[in-house]
């Protein structure tokens, strides 16, 4: 079963915010736990028109694409 999270003014959210070093423009959207799997869904994005500093020279830069990716991390509570 799946339960779903709001991400405003949950001390869940801040937890994850905090342990992932979330900077601007990145933010946490939206969390989900899977019971059956016994893990932690996180939905990380960022407003359209963010800017990113480029990793060649630092300038500011938009994101012009984006794609939905999946990673598994290493458990997060062990």
């Amino acid at each position: 079963m799946w339960t779903s999270l709001s991400s405003n003014d949950n001390i869940i959210s801040e937890m994850f915010k905090v342990a992932l070093q979330l900077e601007e423009p990145w933010k946490l959207t939206h969390i989900e736990y899977d019971d059956k799997d016994q893990a932690w869904h996180l939905f990380i994005d960022f407003d359209r028109g963010a800017t990113f500093a480029c990793p060649l020279y630092g300038s500011a830069c938009k994101a012009y694409d984006n794609d939905t990716k999946h990673w598994r991390h290493l458990d997060f509570w062990d």
